[in-house]
């Protein structure tokens, strides 16, 4: 289910035809019998897409060279949405469609204020006066701050691990729904982030993330060894934001997919889910010289 704007099938149609001017595969959005590329859901505002088959399967946790084809991948896709000029899409509509946010502290703190009556809030009291704590270690420098709100490059917009499908060695992006524009750090940061990371410690695998850096350079745009070195920082605040959406998701109850076999309830998912993205967050810190070597 997706909300309807039109951006949304009609970028997607642009992406797709660029990624396969240069060579590379990539779904294509089809129409329905009355031409239109979202179709109504049954509820209330959804809409559906329906899209051509892509044959393969996502990357397996741990595999470097899954993990390189996959940076070769959104490498390629970058480079063939933007050569020789970025591609002209529509604007998406508001919403948090992406990742592609910089957490501040305040939004960690404000939420005794946007959930004052709500009975469950005093549970999640530690987890967002941690997720500020962490927001206040982000970098404040504007080379930093720039990855979050650079608006001149096209970017998938999207590229978790299940959004690519190959053999095991070579691989493709789905599902362009998000894409929009932005800076690349920001894909490249998601994939790693999306890839690299684990449930047991050390939370983040290192190599896995070289490996996926690896891959991006071969393909990719020359986006510079200092923006390289942004990396890990760029990691971490992808991760403390997606920790905040969880922290409301537990509140409002929400997400799409409850797995009713490992958590009671939604509150209790997405409450685990943020509080791990803070562990990883916190490890990314703690770690940053030791990555930058990577």
């Amino acid at each position: 289910l997706f909300a309807g704007s039109p951006a949304l099938g009609e970028n997607w149609v642009k992406a797709s035809a660029a990624l396969e001017a240069h060579g590379e595969k990539a779904p294509r959005i089809l129409p329905d019998a009355r031409g239109n590329l979202l179709a109504p859901g049954e509820k209330a505002d959804s809409f559906w897409r329906l899209t051509t088959f892509l044959e393969g399967s996502s990357p397996p946790p741990g595999d470097l060279a899954a993990a390189r084809g996959a940076g070769r991948a959104l490498g390629a896709a970058h480079w063939a949405l933007n050569t020789p000029r970025p591609l002209e899409l529509l604007a998406l509509p508001p919403g948090d469609f992406t990742n592609q946010k910089l957490p501040t502290p305040e939004d960690f703190a404000d939420f005794p204020t946007r959930y004052a009556r709500h009975p469950a809030l005093h549970l999640l009291k530690d987890d967002w006066e941690r997720g500020a704590e962490a927001a206040r270690r982000l970098p404040a420098s504007p080379q930093y701050r720039r990855v979050f709100f650079a608006r001149d490059l096209v970017i998938h917009g999207d590229p978790k691990k299940d959004n690519f499908l190959g053999n095991g060695r070579e691989y493709s992006l789905i599902d362009w729904d998000t894409v929009s524009y932005g800076d690349p750090l920001i894909d490249l940061g998601e994939i790693c982030r999306s890839m690299a990371a684990r449930r047991e410690r050390p939370f983040f695998a290192g190599e896995s993330a070289s490996a996926l850096a690896a891959g991006y350079r071969e393909r990719g745009l020359a986006l510079g060894s200092a923006s390289f070195r942004l990396l890990p920082a760029v990691i971490r605040g992808l991760s403390l934001n997606l920790a905040r959406r969880y922290l409301s998701d537990a509140l409002l109850e929400s997400y799409f997919i409850w797995d009713k076999e490992a958590y009671p309830s939604l509150f209790a998912q997405n409450r685990a889910r943020a509080e791990a993205l803070m562990d990883l967050a916190e490890e990314l810190w703690e770690r940053e010289m030791e990555l930058l070597d990577l």
